[in-house]
Parts: structure tokens; C-alpha cells; sequence
């Protein structure tokens, strides 16, 4: 692999560009061209100007009248097209690459864009094949940056060894100079050392120190600060960013949410200082779909409806077919799922409100796909849409939703495990096509594989991977085994979902359908006439049922299935109270054993820390010694959060007055503003941290995560997600680790 220095090539470009302008001019083969080489060079400069600077709207604006003036230039087709990269548009991108290669199926450039296009749609590992093809052939900074960060979202690792074997002068550019930084920014993941942030930090404050006329600095520093809510480091940040370029939608998008996100105006003077900064972007900026679209969704954050429709409505009708009106169209559809969704949170799923808006969503998927559509980047989330709303839909519309599922078959592919495991399911279920929903899953295993295997290094064992990949094979086979039931080929079916039970025995939903596939094998012997077998088949459903009766209450089919399953073999409901009973207590000892079971095996400390209260009282976490410390990290737009917090209140209360512990919440929401209003609505009163950063010094990156500590400073428990009962779960922890504290 080449690591030559990138600036042994671009004077021999110039010279080569000099050449051919001369030859193009004097020569026989057209009309010469309307600029010089030095206007030609001025060209590229200013659109590296708009890279620095983040001002795309110009740049894009600019390299559309230069590349038609320079159409075989390749550097600058392929200077234009990181314009277009800046405004997310893939195909044009696609479109610069298609025409410098046409020229030369080799040129660098072309490859360069090629890749740049590729990396646009998501396709990483193509992406950085093309752009080592172009550093191979052309060791330029520009290519070098983009093999760095295509590679680093396929092999990070790969990444970093790339970017050490670089020589010094290659590493001293701005664009490999700030992959460093953003390596280093993702080091602290992929590492699991948070250190690896304060690393990244001091490298972007270097970067703004060697290249103080690029913006790039000061927003990411500035971003920190903002995360941080360090608004004193953040606004003089932000102030240097604008005065370089106050064009820039990047510069000004970041601006307008640390003006209106954060507590640094008083809450009335946010909007107008918000739309005071729109006003100024508007002089320095030309007026262009992203622009206007950018302003747009900053209306709409600051709930002002009116004045987002009003430059929505500017954008569809400029270019009802551009990227920016198909992102308009998505925010309309996106806006009816967001109601269905507060409908159901309002009212419940059985309310007529919710039901009604069912209708409305299915009819605004169905507008979007009708629109004349950008791409088909975002058909595969539309379609997710649909099938949901149609599924919750009583009775559901059988022929609308088989075509729903062909649709997220064509076109999702970041949520497998609905498509090609929900939705089969719900295919055989409700519609006459359950043999086909089971090649569906066939189609899907190596895509619903690969998706485990990419997940790997989430798990912290391999017993917790195992388990993993032994769920989604054990998916597998229960699907298939149910659609060959519901065929009517029960023994094919029965044989399928038994091995799914084989590969994970706390299916749920297997032990759900294999109960059911039992119950009409004794239907079928009692037309037989045979009573024993009847008995026999009967008890095995009874059993299935029970086992997956413990896998979670709640939505579990189990138990449903069983009381139906009681009524039928004791002509009553009379006497189900007590047999229920008797369940609940062998499903909770069951829970307690596992959970118990769950201890960290080689317990360790964890980061200490100094965070404000919601009244700014400063808790240290040395406080904390001498007690049992639960720390449950958690914020209001986390749904499983939210979801299970007055279970959690109920937790805190249960032992607020007891001196032997102390339980304490962090959370990472933007500002206290949210948090107050969420405690209040709810009237919680536990107490909350605020993070400052911690999460991510700490390593938690899923929420809701929660230790349990014991008084020494080790953590003994650590449950990540949500809680099946939370208050008698948590509870067990805690006592077990006050029972080892006080065991002689």
C-alpha cells in the first residue's frame, strides 16, 4: 500500500491541466473554452473554499455553472460532487462519477466520486475499496480522507493502521489531520475507554490551532461543549464559526438548537433569537432547497407548524421531485405515525381516536409512495409503516397487508428482524399466504445472521452472544414450523417448531405455537375417538403453555392460550383464580433464580463522579460509599425508559428511608427544561442527576442501563434494559447484596 506524500501530485495536475487547456484552445477540436487556466484553477480553489467552510448551498450553486463550463475536468467534477455529497444527493453524485469516468475508466477522480456516491447510500465496504483504488493511483489528502472514513465503518481497526502508516506530511493535511480526531472519537466505543474522548477533544483543539480557517473546529469543539452544557466555551465557539461562514446550513443548524435547545436565553427570547439567525443565513446564503428546507425542520422543532409549512410548500413546488421535497414528503407521513403514536400513549389502542388514525396513516403512506420520489432510500421505512398500522387494524385488511410485507421485503433492510420475523408471522396469521411467508424467512436468514454477527461486540460474553445467535435460529424455525402448520401440514409444523425449542427453550412464541400445534393434534384424536391420546396431547399443551408462561407477562400469548386451554378441560372458569396463582408463584421463583444467577462474575469499580441535581446541588460519588448504590441511567426520549419509571418511583420509595441504601437516576436528556416537565406530569420525585458527559467517561451506551453496587464500590449487578416486574426485580439485587454484606 502506498503512503506517499499527497502533494507530490498536484503540481504535475496543474501542469497537465495547462497543457490540455492550451491544446483544447489551439487545436481542431472545438469551440475553446470561455475561461483561462488560471480562472479554471481560481474554480477549484473556491470550491475547496466552500468544503473548508461548509457552505454547500453556494458551492453547489457555484460548481453548477463551472462544470458546465469545464465539462471534462475531472478534479473539478469531482470537487463539485463533495458539494453534492453536503447535500445528501446520491444520484447526482453518482451522475459526476458515471461522466469523469466515461472519459477514463481509471481516473482517480472518478474513482474518488464513484466511491464518495457509494459511501452517500451506505455501502461501506464497496465505498472504500474504489477510494484505496484512487489513493493507489493518486495519494491526494482528499482521497486518503475518504479511504479512512468509508473503511472505519467497516473495520475500524484497519482504519487506524492506515492512518499510522501514513507519513508525516500526509498526516499534517486538515482532511487526515480531523480523521484523526474522529478515530479517536470512536476509539472510546469501539475500545470501550472513554479516555479516548478527552484524546479526541485535545486533537480538534490542536486542528482548530494548525488550521484556524476551517470551520470543522470549532463546531465539533463547540458541539462537545454543547453536549456538556458548557454554554460558556460553547458560544465564543460558535461565534468563530459564524464569522467564517455564515452560510453555512451546518454552522447554522448548530447554532439555531444551542439557542433554542438550551438554557443559555430565557425561554421567550429563544425563538426570535433563533429566527434573527435565520435572517442572517438568508443574507449571506443563497436562497436553495436545502436552505430552505434546513430552516423548515428548525420550525418545526420549535413547534412553529406555520412557518415550516410555508417554506415546505416553497420547496415542493420549485422541484416537487427533488431529494428536499421527497424529505418533506417523509416529514408528512413520519408526522401522522408521531400522532398515531401520542394517540395510543393518550388514549389507548382501543380508543376511537386511535383507531381512526390507522386510516390516516395507511392513506399517507400510500400518498408518499405516490409522490414522485427522490430515491427509494426511505420506501422501506413507508412500508414499515403501513404494515403496521394495517396490522393493528380489526379486522385486518388480509390482500393490503401481504402487499405491505412484499414491499419491506423490496426495499427494508435496517430492521430484518421485523421484516423477515414479524411480519411473516403476521402474514401467516391474518392473510392466505403463510407457505410464502415462510420463504420469506428462508430469504431472509443470512441477512437476519449477518445482523447477529455484526452485533457481537455489544455482548460482553460469549455465553450472552451464544444466546443471541441461538434466539434468532430458534425465530427461525418457529416461523417456518407455524406457517407449515397453518398450510395444514401439522406434523411438518409440530417437527420445526420442537427443533426451534431445541436451539432455545425460552421461545415465548414457540412454546405458544407448539402448544397450539398440541391442541389440534388432540382435536384431531378425538375425532378418533381416541380419549387417551386426547389426555396426552392436551397435557403436552398444557405444559408448553406454562413454560412460556414465565417468559414475560404482559402481551405473552401464553397465557391467554392457557385459560382458554383450562376452560376447555375443566368446562369453566371456575377454580382458574387459585391454578393462576400457583403459576405466578413458580414463574417468580423462576425469575429470582436467574436473576440471582446474573451476578458479575469478577466484579469492578466503576467511574466516579461529581453531577448536578435538577436543583444544582452537586452529588459526589464518594457520597455513595458505605451504602448499597443503585445508578439507573435513563432519559424521557428512551420509550422503554419511560415506559417502565413508575415502576421505578414505586422502587425508589421502597427504600428512600432506608439508611443502607441510596438510589439515585442520571439522566442524558438535552436540558432540565424536559426533565422537569416529565417529573412533573408524572409526579415523580426520585432523584435525578444530570449527565455532563459521564455516560460516555463511564461506558454506558444503552439505556436503560442500571448498577447495583455494593458498599465497597463494586458492582455486583449490572441489568441493561427494561424489567419484567422492576420493583420486586431490582429489589432482589439489593437484598442479595445487603445479605452478603451482613453474612458473617
Amino acid at each position: 500500500m502506498s503512503t506517499r506524500s499527497p502533494r507530490s501530485g498536484p503540481r504535475v495536475g496543474l501542469l497537465l491541466t495547462g497543457i490540455l487547456l492550451v491544446c483544447g484552445a489551439c487545436g481542431g477540436g472545438g469551440a475553446p473554452p470561455d475561461y483561462t487556466a488560471e480562472e479554471l484553477e481560481a474554480a477549484k480553489a473556491r470550491l475547496r473554499d466552500h468544503a473548508r467552510l461548509r457552505t454547500f448551498e453556494t458551492g453547489k450553486v457555484f460548481g453548477d455553472e463551472w462544470v458546465a463550463r469545464a465539462p471534462h475536468d475531472a478534479e473539478l467534477r469531482g470537487l463539485y460532487a463533495y458539494q453534492l455529497v453536503g447535500w445528501g444527493l446520491s444520484r447526482e453524485v453518482h451522475e459526476q462519477a458515471d461522466a469523469i469516468l466515461a472519459d477514463d475508466p481509471d481516473d482517480p477522480w472518478g474513482l474518488y466520486t464513484k466511491a464518495y456516491a457509494l459511501l452517500v447510500e451506505g455501502e461501506a465496504k464497496p465505498a472504500h475499496e474504489m477510494a484505496l483504488k484512487a489513493w493507489e493511483a493518486s495519494p491526494r489528502p482528499e482521497f486518503a480522507f475518504l479511504y479512512i472514513q468509508a473503511l472505519r465503518r467497516d473495520d475500524f481497526e484497519a482504519a487506524r493502521e492506515f492512518l499510522e502508516a501514513l507519513d508525516e506530511e500526509s498526516r499534517a493535511t486538515p482532511e487526515v489531520f480531523r480523521m484523526k480526531a474522529e478515530l479517536e472519537s470512536q476509539a472510546r466505543y469501539e475500545l470501550q475507554d472513554p479516555t479516548w474522548a478527552d484524546s479526541s477533544r485535545a486533537t480538534w483543539t490542536e486542528f482548530g490551532e494548525m488550521f484556524p480557517d476551517h470551520v470543522l473546529g470549532y463546531m465539533r469543539l463547540a458541539n462537545e461543549a454543547y453536549n456538556a452544557r458548557r454554554m460558556d466555551e460553547w458560544t465564543p465557539l460558535m461565534e468563530a464559526a459564524l464569522d467564517l461562514a455564515p452560510g453555512s446550513m451546518e454552522v447554522r443548524r448548530q447554532h439555531w438548537r444551542g439557542l433554542w435547545m438550551s438554557e443559555l436565553l430565557p425561554r421567550e427570547e429563544r425563538h426570535p433569537a433563533v429566527e434573527a439567525s435565520m435572517g442572517a443565513f438568508r443574507e449571506a446564503s443563497p436562497e436553495t432547497l436545502r436552505g430552505l428546507n434546513g430552516m423548515a425542520s428548525m420550525y418545526r422543532e420549535m413547534d412553529d407548524e406555520e412557518s415550516a409549512a410555508e417554506l415546505e410548500a416553497r420547496v415542493v413546488e420549485r422541484d416537487p421531485g427533488s431529494y428536499h421535497a421527497s424529505m418533506v414528503y417523509l416529514a408528512e407521513m413520519r408526522g401522522e405515525d408521531e400522532k398515531l403514536y401520542e394517540l395510543r400513549e393518550e388514549h389507548g389502542e382501543d380508543s376511537p381516536e386511535y383507531r381512526a388514525q390507522l386510516a390516516v396513516v395507511r392513506d399517507a403512506v400510500h400518498d408518499y409512495l405516490d409522490r414522485p420520489l427522490y430515491g427509494d432510500t426511505y420506501k422501506g421505512g413507508a412500508y414499515i409503516n403501513l404494515y403496521s398500522a394495517l396490522k393493528a387494524m380489526d379486522p385486518v385488511p388480509a390482500e393490503e397487508l401481504a402487499e405491505a410485507i412484499r414491499g419491506m421485503v423490496e426495499y427494508e433492510r435496517l430492521n430484518p428482524h421485523i421484516t423477515y420475523g414479524d411480519a411473516p408471522l403476521a402474514m401467516i396469521d391474518h392473510t392466505p399466504y403463510a407457505l410464502e411467508a415462510a420463504d420469506l424467512v428462508r430469504e431472509g436468514v443470512p441477512i437476519m445472521l449477518e445482523r447477529v454477527m455484526e452485533s457481537r461486540d455489544f455482548y460482553d460474553t460469549e455465553g450472552e452472544f451464544d444466546q443471541a445467535l441461538r434466539g434468532a435460529l430458534s425465530g427461525i424455525y418457529d416461523v417456518i414450523g407455524w406457517a407449515h402448520f397453518k398450510a395444514g401440514r401439522t406434523e411438518d409444523g409440530r417437527h420445526t417448531i420442537e427443533r426451534a425449542l431445541a436451539i432455545a427453550d425460552r421461545n415465548r412464541d414457540a412454546r405458544y405455537h407448539l402448544g397450539q400445534v398440541y391442541e389440534q393434534l388432540a382435536a384431531e384424536r378425538e375425532e378418533e375417538g381416541d380419549a387417551e391420546a386426547v389426555t396426552e396431547w392436551l397435557d403436552q399443551a398444557e405444559d408448553s403453555y406454562i413454560a412460556g408462561f414465565g417468559a414475560g407477562r404482559g402481551e405473552n400469548p401464553n397465557e391467554t392460550a392457557l385459560e382458554a386451554l383450562y376452560e376447555r378441560r375443566n368446562g369453566g372458569r371456575e377454580g382458574i383464580e387459585e391454578y393462576l396463582a400457583t403459576l405466578d408463584e413458580r414463574d417468580r421463583i423462576r425469575r429470582r433464580e436467574r436473576i440471582l444467577e446474573s451476578r458479575v462474575e469478577a466484579a469492578g469499580t466503576y467511574e466516579p463522579f461529581h453531577l448536578a441535581r435538577l436543583d444544582g446541588e452537586l452529588v459526589d460519588s464518594a457520597d455513595l460509599e458505605g451504602k448499597i448504590a443503585v445508578l439507573h441511567f435513563w432519559g424521557t426520549w428512551c420509550g422503554p425508559c419511560v415506559v417502565e419509571m413508575p415502576e421505578y418511583q414505586k422502587f425508589d420509595e421502597r427504600y428512600r428511608e432506608d439508611p443502607e441504601v441510596r438510589v439515585v437516576s442520571i439522566s442524558n436528556d438535552r436540558t432540565n427544561d424536559v426533565i422537569e416537565e416529565y417529573l412533573a406530569k408524572n409526579n415523580f420525585d426520585f432523584t435525578v442527576l444530570v449527565d455532563d458527559d459521564y455516560v460516555d467517561r463511564a461506558g454506558v451506551n444503552a439505556w436503560p442501563t442500571t448498577w447495583f453496587v455494593d458498599p465497597d464500590g463494586y458492582v455486583q449487578f449490572v441489568k441493561i434494559g427494561t424489567a419484567l416486574k422492576l420493583d420486586e426485580e431490582f429489589s432482589w439485587r439489593v437484598e442479595a447484596i445487603r445479605e452478603d454484606t451482613t453474612s458473617p
